[in-house]
């Protein structure tokens, strides 16, 4: 009997072992600040979303699709200066001004664990991109900062 009790012990255990390094690792890594976690559960899930897409639009350089992210007209600060890019088309031909290396590193690291967010919206970074819920409920860029942390 204590031999069955110990055999079914151990393959529970082996069923669950998988799992322990994911969230080991989300357990040790810490964030500074406010996390969207703190908006409620459906802010944190779109914005968790939206970081994904992000992202992947990022790696695969897809231009289109990140300005399609974009709330027009967009705040882009520029070495302390700040600019309105109020449409598509101007924001494409400043593309690669706006999303320097810098930028670009910035998107792609941030943990989506330790996305930060308060009532301003969620931060990328040290606040080189913000983003927001809209009214009509898409989830969107509303400033894009090349210059902080850089």
């Amino acid at each position: 009997m204590r031999f069955t009790r110990l055999t079914i012990m151990v393959v529970l255990l082996g069923c669950f072992a998988a799992d322990i390094p994911l969230h080991a690792r989300q357990a040790e890594e810490k964030c500074d600040g406010s996390t969207v976690d703190e908006q409620g559960a459906q802010t944190a899930k779109k914005a968790r979303a939206f970081l994904a897409d992000l992202q992947a639009a990022m790696r695969h350089d897809d231009r289109k699709k990140i300005a399609d992210m974009v709330s027009f007209p967009v705040n882009v600060i520029y070495e302390g200066k700040r600019v309105r890019i109020r449409n598509r088309q101007t924001f494409l031909a400043r593309y690669d001004r706006i999303f320097t290396a810098h930028l670009r590193k910035a998107i792609l690291d941030q943990s989506a664990h330790c996305l930060f967010g308060n009532a301003n919206g969620e931060m990328i970074g040290n606040g080189e991109v913000w983003f927001s819920e809209l009214g009509d409920g898409s989830v969107k860029i509303i400033t894009l900062n090349p210059s902080v942390g850089s």
